[in-house]
């Protein structure tokens, strides 16, 4: 897995490209949100327009760092789950707590 950051109308968007489904892709995925947060950015979209699985490694992750945001006074927004990810998110009830795009 392989994340990108980059700048979209004032917005950070992180593309995740791969599966968010084994350690290593959480590693991954921990160490860019750290990045962001260390650089002072509140607010970030995640684009899982090419996710095509998750579990709880990601789900994991996700959680914190909608937390570590939120306690920065900022936000962590979802874009474009769909098929497995968007029925994790439903059956989780996690469309309820992030804001989907």
């Amino acid at each position: 897995m392989q994340c990108s950051v980059r700048e979209n109308n004032g917005r950070t968007v992180v593309a995740i490209q791969g599966d968010m489904d084994n350690e290593e892709a959480a590693r991954t995925f921990r160490e860019t949100m750290h990045e962001l947060l260390s650089a002072g950015k509140k607010n970030a979209v995640i684009d899982m327009s090419h996710v095509e699985s998750i579990n709880s490694h990601g789900i994991g992750k996700l959680l914190l760092f909608y937390k570590k945001f939120k306690d920065a006074g900022g936000e962590l927004r979802i874009s474009s789950p769909h098929g497995h990810v968007k029925e994790v998110f439903e059956t989780l009830m996690l469309d309820r707590l992030f804001k989907i795009e």
